[in-house]
């Protein structure tokens, strides 16, 4: 994020304190694609996903006063959106387990269509994944935070999530390998 981006949301948040529903509207549409996102694939589910990512903004919304403006919203927001979702599994007795405590160009078309049969099975890959491994999968490689900004949001050591990262790369690996795909190391899944 750009300097000039932090500040505009910056203003943004200082707006919305002030109870301006224009700049709450404009936090929301700046963020609610990446929020909803991230919740889906953890939940699973449209419906329930949209219903979080609503409770996230009210909760974002009502504690915004307490935002330390030297850190990133984008953070403080997935934290919130990471609670609320665990709040949710908790409530639907839905297990929050980790994976080691249960086991092209676009002008080539053959290229591109190969890449997106790849990411298909990766992502169908990563949905049979324990929803705190697809969490810290989509937040490294998909919203490509640093392994502090994702200790921050799930409130995990960082040697933590250094090891549900590899461990979660490794089950991914065996899963599309068992559909007779390669996975690509060292590469960031995007």
């Amino acid at each position: 994020m750009s300097s000039d981006e932090k500040q505009q949301t910056l203003v943004l948040i200082e707006q919305a304190c002030q109870h301006d529903e224009n700049a709450c509207q404009k936090l929301l549409n700046l963020y609610k694609g990446r929020i909803f996102s991230y919740i889906l694939r953890m939940v699973k589910n449209y419906h329930d996903a949209e219903d979080l990512t609503f409770d996230t903004f009210i909760k974002s919304f009502r504690a915004l006063e307490s935002f330390d403006r030297s850190q990133r919203f984008s953070t403080w927001l997935f934290s919130i959106a990471h609670n609320t979702t665990i709040d949710f599994f908790r409530k639907n007795k839905i297990q929050y387990e980790y994976i080691d405590e249960r086991y092209a160009s676009n002008t080539d078309f053959v290229r591109e269509y190969e890449r997106k049969r790849k990411m298909e099975q990766i992502d169908q890959a990563i949905t049979q994944l324990a929803p705190i491994d697809r969490e810290l999968v989509f937040l490294f490689h998909k919203e490509e935070y640093s392994y502090q900004e994702i200790s921050d949001i799930v409130h995990l050591p960082i040697t933590t999530i250094k090891t549900r990262l590899h461990r979660a790369r490794k089950r991914l690996r065996d899963i599309v390998r068992q559909t007779g795909e390669t996975f690509p190391q060292g590469k960031r899944i995007t």
